[in-house]
């Protein structure tokens, strides 16, 4: 069993396997996922979701190329307009009452194009159009709402067979039922992670630490703040 790694990723769901795979891209050779879970539970969160996908785009003609579901005899009676950065910063703005980190969202929001581009073409995530939950029907004619047009084959469950089928190509580890305990910190640096495996901590080595484990809705004190 290695104890250094490139890369170690603490979570194993959609954020922590895009980072994973986002890892080995950047030129990591070494890369571990650590889940609490155990394996039938691979994905979090992530696995039980419509696989539903807010990005910023330009309207029907920008999305087309990366769904499956649409072909050109249905894409002449779609009507979506297109959802720009001003209309995803706005929203997010509202529903949080303007709380969210203004860097932080002009970052999410620019580059949420790009990411689900990658989705699709790198990880080979299965997007499609939401007809079904975004679109109702006018003079025969399918009119989207919202701003949250893509959705994925099979929801959840198509997000993470994805995710799972990249990580196995890329060789990502992935140990489960291995709950993160602590990180390594030295002279004011993280150094890697303590985690607990067959009942026992084990010390692991890494120059990168992702924390993706989620948020705390577990956790009814944290809710309640």
């Amino acid at each position: 069993m290695s104890t250094h790694y490139d890369c170690i990723v603490v979570g194993s769901g959609h954020a922590g396997c895009s980072a994973a795979l986002a890892a080995v891209e950047g030129g990591c050779t070494s890369v571990l996922i650590v889940e609490k879970a155990p394996r039938d539970w691979v994905g979090g969160n992530g696995y039980f979701t419509a696989g539903a996908h807010r990005t910023v785009h330009g309207g029907l003609h920008d999305l087309l190329p990366i769904v499956r579901n649409v072909t050109p005899e249905q894409a002449s009676k779609i009507d979506m307009d297109p959802y720009t950065v001003e209309d995803f910063t706005g929203d997010i703005k509202r529903l949080g009452q303007d709380k969210p980190d203004a860097m932080l969202v002009k970052s999410m929001v620019e580059s949420s194009r790009e990411a689900v581009e990658w989705l699709a073409r790198k990880i080979g995530v299965p997007f499609i159009l939401s007809f079904h939950r975004q679109a109702y029907e006018v003079n025969g004619r399918q009119k989207f709402w919202g701003g949250m047009a893509l959705s994925t084959e099979d929801g959840g469950k198509g997000l993470i067979k994805a995710h799972t089928k990249a990580l196995e190509k890329a060789g990502v580890e992935i140990w489960f039922e291995s709950p993160a305990v602590r990180l390594r910190v030295e002279k004011g640096t993280i150094t890697g992670l303590v985690v607990q495996t067959d009942g026992k901590e084990l010390n692991l080595s890494s120059s990168s630490v992702v924390l993706a484990a989620g948020g705390y809705e577990s956790s009814s004190e944290l809710r309640a703040k």
